[in-house]
């Protein structure tokens, strides 16, 4: 990107800080996307907004507190008063020429009833921040957003906790109840509840503004709380934010540092508290947990094994599933580990021979299986995700191929190896349906179809003693002996009686996938 100044968007930041809202909603995207793809942009945004609020600061006629300043920001001890006064003249002469500048070309002396009028066309509704993840969220009629999107304007979270996404890469949580508007992609005010901000460098200058002062980032993650009263805290978790507080010189405050304000008290330190405030993850990892509810406890389940113990030195298995068809599963050999997210169990298989071991009795017309799978590494021809101990007619064989695809086959029906892979050290949903009714069946990978395969004889479907993470075969001395060991974790694994619908499959991959 070049460093040199852009006139049109150092016009939009110079409109920005002059008047927010005389920027369209097409402006506060290219200003947006400026502030994303270029670093000198960013540069000259960070450099304006210490202007302004230096401005605002000596408008006010107070003096600083040098002891009330914490240690010096990038610009702040570098900008001395003289040159805050000529930046000062520069930003009023460009305000007069601003509100002076020709507004366009000369307009001509014809009669009003000669001239034409284009016609105008209807301004875009700019989407200014989107829904990532939700639990159990509702917000007010008329404060609402538009599905998953947010337009600028008023919001009231009555229940639950969300977290949007905004164009810049900014993720912001909020915890109902709560009240908030967006004002545009750089800003957010907060009237009422408790919002945590996450800032990538493309989002720096994001700001949360409240009835008695603005947190502007530099580059954070930070928490911010009103509640009923209009008490206040600012929690920093992380990097740095400029606090700007009225009638007080800006304030630069680092990680691992919070201060309370009460409604008739002086404001006052206290202890960050990282936990007390939602993220992406949290959120995620409840709405994890109501669909896992629903998945047990489905009629069709056979087993729903979610690595989830009290005691990693266990070798029983909990199947989580309510018919009660299907016992708990064996750990033979294998390392009880962390899943998805801190709080989440999971299964390490890493030395030969890892697996758990199961027994599924009965035969079935329509089946469904899927779960999450990390996989470190491919050391063979095929490891094992899921298999019943040798392969005799009508059992379900799932494996991956030493470049990552899946391997799937009916015995004396098909084989089928999909084009997709699964990627090495990331959590990943795998899902197959088959159905011996319609002689078809049909492979998933994060809730899009990598494979389908239709056979020829209606057969019916069935397990016995299977295994989880190596796969079993009874050789000539009749012993069963282990193979295609897995090198990796699985988190969760289910098996349904019936084919669930590709909206419900790519409904479990969506809940839960905000693990990062």
């Amino acid at each position: 990107m070049s460093n040199e100044p852009s006139k049109p968007t150092d016009e939009l930041i110079e409109r920005y800080f002059l008047d927010p809202q005389s920027l369209s909603d097409a402006e506060q995207a290219t200003l947006v996307r400026a502030l994303q793809e270029d670093p000198s942009v960013r540069s000259r945004f960070r450099v304006a907004a210490f202007i302004d609020a230096e401005l605002r600061f000596e408008s006010s006629g107070e003096e600083a507190s040098p002891s009330s300043i914490a240690p010096s920001s990038t610009f702040g001890d570098a900008w001395p008063k003289w040159i805050l006064a000529i930046a000062a003249s520069l930003l009023i002469i460009g305000i007069l020429g601003y509100f002076n500048r020709p507004t366009g070309p000369q307009q001509s002396q014809e009669p009003i009833a000669e001239k034409q009028t284009p016609p105008t066309e209807p301004e875009a509704v700019t989407v200014i921040a989107r829904l990532d993840v939700g639990h159990n969220q509702r917000f007010e009629e008329g404060f609402a957003p538009n599905g998953s999107e947010f337009l600028k304007g008023e919001y009231h979270l009555s229940e639950g906790e969300v977290t949007l996404t905004f164009q810049n890469g900014v993720a912001v949580s909020l915890e109902s109840p709560a009240r908030f508007s967006i004002i545009d992609p750089m800003r957010v005010q907060l009237d009422h509840g408790r919002a945590r901000a996450i800032v990538p460098e493309s989002g720096h200058g994001f700001v949360i503004e409240t009835s008695t002062m603005v947190i502007e980032d530099l580059g954070t993650e930070f928490g911010v709380v009103v509640d009923d009263e209009q008490n206040q805290e600012l929690h920093v978790f992380a990097g740095e934010v400029r606090l700007h507080e009225k009638d007080l010189p800006p304030e630069l405050l680092t990680e691992n540092s919070a201060l309370a304000w009460g409604t008739n008290t002086k404001r006052r330190s206290i202890t960050p508290d990282d936990q007390a405030f939602a993220t992406s993850m949290s959120i995620g990892y409840k709405r994890w947990l109501d669909h896992s509810l629903k998945l047990r406890q489905d009629p069709a389940t056979l087993f729903y094994f979610d690595f989830e113990t009290d005691s990693r030195t266990s070798s029983e298995v909990i199947n989580r599933a309510t018919t009660g068809i299907v016992d708990n599963g064996q750990l033979t050999s294998g390392i009880w580990a962390t899943g998805r997210w801190p709080e989440k169990g999971a299964m390490l298989f890493e030395n030969t021979g890892d697996r758990v071991e199961l027994n599924i009795p009965g035969k079935y017309n329509q089946i469904t299986i899927m779960g999450w799978v990390q996989i470190n590494r491919y050391d063979f021809a095929l490891q094992t995700v899921f298999n019943s101990i040798d392969y005799s007619p009508g059992q379900h064989h799932w494996n991956l191929t030493r470049g990552g695809s899946l391997r799937m086959g009916l015995s004396s029906q098909y084989d089928l190896t999909s084009t997709e892979t699964l990627p090495r050290n990331l959590w990943t949903h795998v899902a197959a349906q088959v159905d011996a009714e319609a002689k078809q069946s049909v492979y998933y990978i994060n809730g899009k179809e990598v494979g389908r395969k239709n056979w020829n004889q209606s057969i019916p479907i069935r397990y016995g003693p299977s295994s989880i993470g190596a796969w079993g075969h009874t050789n000539r001395a009749g012993e069963v002996v282990y193979s295609r060991d897995l090198r990796g974790r699985i988190d969760e694994i289910a098996l349904f009686s019936r084919v669930l619908s590709a909206d419900e499959i790519r409904e479990a991959y969506e809940a839960g996938s905000n693990f990062q």
